[in-house]
């Protein structure tokens, strides 16, 4: 169980860090505005949204392990991709993609995340799991921040605005390979697949 609460605040130590990261370089390289920067997050939004209504049908036919560890993988390489972000892209060439995909693996990986770490807790905790599965989210989302945003501050004193974004992210999918590693290994399935 101690492995999957390190998994819980892995997941959103990159995600928050990837959304304020993606802000930045919307508004300081590409010069969009408040609003434009809310509105590109929307593929995002759209990607999340539409894999909801799949991933119910998903995890009952190939399992938590399966479909968590595919959506962890996702937001691994949704990340690693802009990471690769660079002051000549646009928001299509350097953005769209990332968010379509990081929209994908976030949804495939919260609700097998949470299942397992329910289904796991003793019966007589389950309160204190799920507080503590929403603090773990919490405090991910802050140690992910942080992190980034250090190693951010020590690459834009020497390289440009884009470089040191680029930087920062790539520290980050440091998160999602460790989330990965730990959940493909140590979660126990909740539920039989079917075949």
């Amino acid at each position: 169980m101690a492995c999957l609460t390190g998994v819980r605040l892995l997941i959103p130590a990159g995600q928050a860090g990837f959304l304020y990261f993606a802000a930045l370089f919307t508004q300081n390289v590409l010069g969009f505005t408040p609003l434009q920067t809310g509105l590109s997050v929307l593929p995002f939004s759209a990607a999340l949204l539409v894999m909801n209504l799949l991933t119910g049908r998903l995890v009952p036919r190939n399992g938590e392990r399966i479909i968590g560890s595919l959506g962890m993988s996702a937001l691994l390489a949704g990340l690693l991709w802009m990471s690769r972000i660079d002051a000549a892209d646009t928001f299509a060439s350097g953005l769209l993609g990332p968010f379509v995909l990081l929209g994908i693996g976030a949804d495939l990986t919260v609700a097998p995340l949470t299942a397992v770490i329910m289904h796991q807790a003793p019966p007589a905790h389950l309160g204190a799991a799920c507080s503590l599965n929403q603090a773990m989210q919490q405090l991910g989302g802050a140690l992910g921040l942080a992190v980034m945003t250090t190693v951010y501050g020590a690459a834009a004193a020497g390289a440009g605005e884009a470089r040191a974004i680029a930087t920062a992210l790539t520290a980050g999918v440091v998160f999602p390979l460790l989330a990965l590693t730990l959940f493909a290994t140590w979660a126990r399935p909740t539920t039989t697949p079917h075949s």
